[in-house]
Formats: structure tokens, C-alpha cells, sequence
């Protein structure tokens, strides 16, 4: 679920249970007035708790992205105006009950048109442990002859996954196999794209670090840190290195 979701849910429930509240107070209901004074300390608290997310949280990281995206001579926007959450790449549909892309920049970098993405997701949800996990991603698009491509960290559910279908591109190399999830509509260009080079490359980078091609898209993301004040320089950096990794045979497509 986005979060923007979540928080006009949660709106929406208090709403609804205020105004049936209020309601039984105009009819006389003997209880109604314990009750609205119940559930507007509950209404203070839960917007109190959303506020103070809000400014220790999420407007420094906002203000933090926007002068990173400045430094790179991009552009930030709040939110997700792209609808690059709506995409179905493997990032985006890892296992979360709560999912959010709180700041994009666009603009051109090396002669592309890119786009970066601030992304998170919670698998539980609960507010009483932090598990969750922030990526930075960079977008552009690729030449028509790349196929769908994906080569992510390995997880529980692409392991699972890998029980029941036989989809997972294997390669001679343990330490990779075990590492990333790699997978490919066409088996050539799969193997074409991910030779010795690329895998060393790959294994090289911090864990979580990953790239899919899809539909035309090319996604390279890395993990930050929730307290991280570089983290578009160096998946921009990344994604460079990646670029410059990519197999001439792959390259003249």
C-alpha cells in the first residue's frame, strides 16, 4: 500500500468515526460525550505522531534530495508526479504493506535524460521496529533492441520462486548465483549482457545494489542510509560505472 494511501485511510476513519460521534451527541446519546473526548485525544495524538514525522523525517529528507538533485543540475519534485510506482519493476513489487517514492529529479545527465527516485518500503509496516528498507534509483531509457532484463539481490520470495519454476538464468559463477536473482526474456542477450565482467562488477558493489531492464527502462538502485547526504552522487556514480561496464557486443545493439 503507498502510504499517501495509508495516512487518507487513517483520515478517513477518524472522520467517519468523529462524525458518527458527534451524531450520537445531537440525539442525546448519554456516552457520546465520553466518547468524543476519547477520540479526540486519539485525533491529537495520531496527528501529533504524523507531524512529527513529518519534520524530523520526511522534510529533511526532502530538503536533503532537493539540494543533491541541485548539486547534480536536476530537479526535485516531491512525491511521485512520474507515477513511477505504478511500473512493475522487481524493486518496486518486493514484499511491503507499506511503499512510498517520497522525492523524484529529472533531468539530463552525460547526454541522457534521467530520473532518480527515492524510494522506500516497510515489509511489516509496524511502528514499534524499523525495518525499512531505502533505495536510490536511477531511470533512463534503453536502445529498442534490449530486451527485459533482471539482475537483483536474492531474496526469500525469488528463492521460493525458484522452487516452483525454472525461470533463474544459472552461470558459472557460485558466488553470483547465490547473490543475485537473474533472470532474462531472452536467454542470448541475458548472457550476452552478463559476462565475466559485469558479474565482478556486480559482486563488487554494496549489497542490495541491483539493475532491471524493462519494458525499455533501464533501473540501476543501490540501499542509503537513512541518514545519508550523498546518496544521489554516488548512485549516479554508480550507474556511470554500470554504463561503462555494459559489453561492446551489447552496446552496438
Amino acid at each position: 500500500m503507498n502510504a499517501s494511501t495509508m495516512q487518507r485511510i487513517l483520515i478517513g476513519i477518524g472522520v467517519f468515526l468523529a462524525g458518527g460521534t458527534l451524531l450520537m451527541f445531537l440525539t442525546g446519546d448519554r456516552q457520546a460525550g465520553e466518547l468524543t473526548g476519547q477520540l479526540l485525544v486519539v485525533a491529537i495524538t495520531v496527528g501529533g505522531l504524523l507531524w512529527l514525522v513529518y519534520r524530523y523525517r520526511v522534510l529533511p529528507r526532502r530538503e536533503s534530495f532537493r539540494g543533491q538533485a541541485s548539486e547534480q543540475a536536476l530537479r526535485a519534485q516531491p512525491g511521485d508526479p512520474l507515477g513511477l510506482l505504478e511500473l512493475p519493476f522487481t524493486l518496486f513489487r518486493w514484499v511491503g504493506s507499506v511503499r512510498q517514492i517520497e522525492n523524484t529529479a529529472t533531468g539530463i545527465h552525460g547526454g541522457r535524460e534521467i530520473v532518480v527516485a527515492d524510494y522506500w518500503f516497510a515489509p511489516s509496516g509496524s511502528t514499534e521496529y524499523d525495518d525499512y528498507e531505502r533505495y536510490t534509483c536511477v531511470m533512463t531509457t534503453t536502445p529498442p533492441d534490449w530486451s527485459d532484463l533482471v539482475v537483483v539481490p536474492e531474496r526469500f520470495c525469488s528463492r521460493l520462486r525458484d522452487t516452483i519454476a525454472s525461470d533463474q538464468l544459472g552461470t558459472e559463477s557460485e558466488a553470483f548465483n547465490r547473490t543475485f536473482d537473474f533472470r532474462g526474456a531472452d536467454r542470448m542477450f541475458a548472457s550476452a549482457f552478463v559476462d565475466a565482467r559485469m558479474m565482478q562488477w556486480l559482486l563488487d558493489q554494496p549489497p542490495g545494489t541491483g539493475i532491471e531492464v524493462l519494458d525499455g527502462r533501464l533501473m540501476v538502485f543501490r540501499p542509503r542510509a537513512l541518514s545519508s547526504l550523498d546518496d544521489l552522487a554516488r548512485v549516479i556514480q554508480v550507474f556511470d560505472a554500470f554504463l561503462e561496464h555494459v559489453p561492446r557486443v551489447v552496446r552496438a545493439m
